[in-house]
């Protein structure tokens, strides 16, 4: 690869662009991201122990039976459905990523608990009237473009029981300079992204046309192959979420600040807005 088409691949993205490779699918990196997703100590792919039990405990001060049908979209391990089943409620978790499926079920059939997991896309949903409670937890919302949001949203308010509720959490306004990444660059000989030598260039890039983040990461291998990685990640404020929610039949649209508590990290505290919709 020459610096031309390196230079080339570096360029600032096109909004709503596409990588060359998912993350999600790749038997390497998925690994690396359950091994993330379970670590209790961070909050790099899932929050740490700590948070997810405080938003566990959020999330169940709302529910109005004390056993609920919960659908879990983005489940990854199964960590909160598994406080939540603990609870008594019968649980429902979808996740792209195999790996985090395989571990799940496992974990659930070892601790005899009501959790049904499917490893499947969110944007094919085929529920119908079946839950009373649809979460999407860890800012899933948020990386979703326009047209996929529209189509989850559909499919999760026909899923939903006649009162049901749809909970999730969003990244907002506050503080977008810390929330766009800064450019690196890393050399390793086997990391995250490749069990082989690589190396990772890393830049962020803020749209405010689109209200919209990017995340753009270019990986080369030894064999020169360039692979780009590029995630998308919108900031809503409430008037557009009520925009969003209102037209696809929800209402009682309620946002909840400082759920998390403050860090270091641009992530939690002021950062993240939860948000409660009804079904109607």
């Amino acid at each position: 690869m020459n610096i031309i088409e390196l230079q080339n691949l570096s360029n600032k993205p096109a909004l709503y662009e596409r990588g060359t490779s998912v993350m999600w699918t790749d038997p390497y990196i998925s690994k690396q991201l359950l091994e993330l997703h379970i670590n209790p100590d961070h909050d790099v792919a899932s929050r740490s122990r700590a948070k997810i039990e405080l938003v566990s405990g959020w999330i169940s001060a709302r529910l109005d039976k004390p056993k609920m049908e919960i659908l879990d979209l983005g489940c990854g391990p199964g960590l909160y459905a598994e406080l939540l089943a603990g609870k008594g409620h019968s649980v429902t978790g979808i996740d792209f990523s195999a790996a985090s499926i395989q571990y799940a079920t496992k974990q659930a059939n070892e601790k005899k608990l009501d959790i049904k997991y499917l490893n499947k896309n969110y944007l094919d949903l085929d529920f119908d009237n079946q839950f009373d409670l649809v979460m999407m937890i860890y800012l899933d919302f948020c990386a979703l473009l326009p047209e996929e949001r529209d189509r989850v949203l559909e499919n999760i308010y026909r899923a939903l029981k006649k009162g049901g509720l749809f909970v999730c959490d969003i990244v907002n306004e506050k503080n977008l300079d810390k929330k766009t990444i800064p450019q690196s660059w890393e050399i390793q000989e086997k990391g995250f992204w490749k069990d082989t030598p690589y190396l990772a260039l890393t830049n962020g890039y803020h749209y405010p046309e689109a209200k919209t983040l990017a995340n753009h990461h270019i990986v080369i291998g030894e064999d020169n192959r360039a692979d780009t990685y590029i995630f998308w990640n919108h900031y809503y404020e409430k008037d557009d979420m009520i925009s969003i929610l209102e037209p696809k039949g929800f209402t009682g649209i309620t946002n909840y600040e400082n759920v998390l508590p403050e860090s270091e990290d641009c992530w939690n505290g002021e950062n993240v807005t939860f948000y409660v919709a009804r079904k109607a």
